[in-house]
């Protein structure tokens, strides 16, 4: 059987069930271990634990020298770490003691780096470590590459994020989900965080879903620091900022938005979106519920069948990575498809057939404003 076909087999299997694709044949186990070693420590903690063993053969293997007579071990038949996109840094850092800590996960981030590896998700839960310094290791330049081509991020630990933000801003430029708890004591660190946040967003060249958590945190520097990206978002999540007096009328002006989430809705909030909402009720720890109100605006049948609350669903990281904001443009007739360069994201509509790039003689069936679905080209009516 193709590999082709086993990736449509397996894309829409539970993880679970991977590991029993593993047991068919050679195979489907060749298949399917790029896809069970994906995110080896985003599961359970054995888990973890067991590909930080196997982690370890390959770190072993590597600093073992012949000229000190030493018998290489013998090394699996895959070369699992090369198969990572997804980084669950908590739980890579509780698989070991405080002590050994520092040096096994600096080890394990050089490897991955001298691999080449580029990751598409990062995530950073509250919380597996009380060392800040393991926290933002990282940060450091040496391992930029490899943080290079984050799609998605989720960082919600209890240290400043004023590093962490300056390094996503300085080094990721294809992010689409952004999932991340600003609070800060500090003023000044808050400040920082925020326009480093606006620097992500201005470097970005896509749409963008972002949540962002920060206890009367100021609101009114968050809304500044969107002014001028206000068509970059696509969800938009705000939660337990301190918005008292702020003006929400630049919410009119979201042309792409298709989920607005907040804490405690201003009345002009739902002025201008209505009282169409929902609410959900999330429980991010054993103390804490947050209950946030929801509007959704429907832009056609791709948006229908995503889940209802987009950053509590559990299958954002699973995203495959989203459209670019601005690449070449097809303007269409129903006879012909002329092609244009660089149209902003405002202006493009997406398609649900399209035969051919080049003449097109049937007529292509348009939806209203939407995301399009075709690599590298918009779709936009003459």
């Amino acid at each position: 059987m193709a590999v082709d076909v086993f990736r449509i087999i397996l894309k829409d299997l539970e993880f679970s069930d991977i590991h029993s694709v593993l047991l068919v044949n050679r195979e489907w186990c060749r298949a399917a271990i790029p896809i069970y070693w994906k995110a080896p420590f985003s599961f359970t903690k054995k888990r973890s634990m067991t590909a930080l063993k196997i982690y370890e053969m390959f770190l072993e293997q590597g600093s073992s020298t012949s000229a000190q007579g030493k018998a290489q071990k013998v090394l699996p038949f895959f070369d699992y770490p090369s198969f990572i996109k997804e980084l669950n840094y908590t739980n890579l850092l509780v698989c070991k003691g405080a002590y050994e800590r520092i040096k096994t996960v600096e080890s394990i981030l050089q490897m991955l780096t001298d691999r080449e590896i580029r990751l598409e998700t990062f995530i950073m839960e509250n919380t597996g470590t009380s060392d800040e310094i393991t926290y933002t290791f990282w940060t450091a330049p040496r391992y930029a590459p490899m943080f290079s081509t984050l799609i998605n991020v989720k960082i919600h630990t209890p240290f400043p994020k004023s590093n962490v933000i300056k390094s996503l801003a300085k080094n990721c430029k294809r992010l689409s989900y952004l999932d991340i708890n600003l609070h800060d004591t500090s003023d000044e660190r808050a400040r920082e965080s925020i326009n480093y946040l606006e620097e992500i967003i201005s470097a970005q060249k896509r749409f963008l879903n972002l949540r962002l958590v920060f206890p009367n945190g100021p609101g009114n520097m968050l809304i500044k620091a969107f002014q001028s990206y206000l068509e970059y978002f696509q969800r938009l999540e705000l939660v337990k900022w301190n918005f008292s007096g702020c003006d929400w009328s630049w919410l009119n002006n979201c042309s792409n938005l298709i989920e607005f989430a907040i804490t405690t809705p201003p009345p002009q909030v739902i002025k201008i979106f209505g009282t169409g909402y929902e609410t959900h009720r999330s429980k991010p720890s054993k103390n804490l519920k947050i209950l946030t109100t929801h509007w959704h605006f429907d832009k056609g049948e791709e948006i229908s069948s995503m889940p209802k609350f987009y950053f509590h669903s559990g299958k954002s990281n699973k995203e495959v990575e989203p459209p670019p904001l601005m690449k070449q443009a097809i303007y269409y007739s129903e006879g012909s498809i002329k092609f244009k360069e660089d149209m902003s994201a405002s202006n493009f509509i997406s398609y649900e057939y399209l035969h051919e790039i080049g003449e097109v003689k049937k007529k292509i069936a348009v939806k209203e404003l939407g995301i399009r679905v075709i690599p590298n080209f918009f779709c936009i009516k003459i």
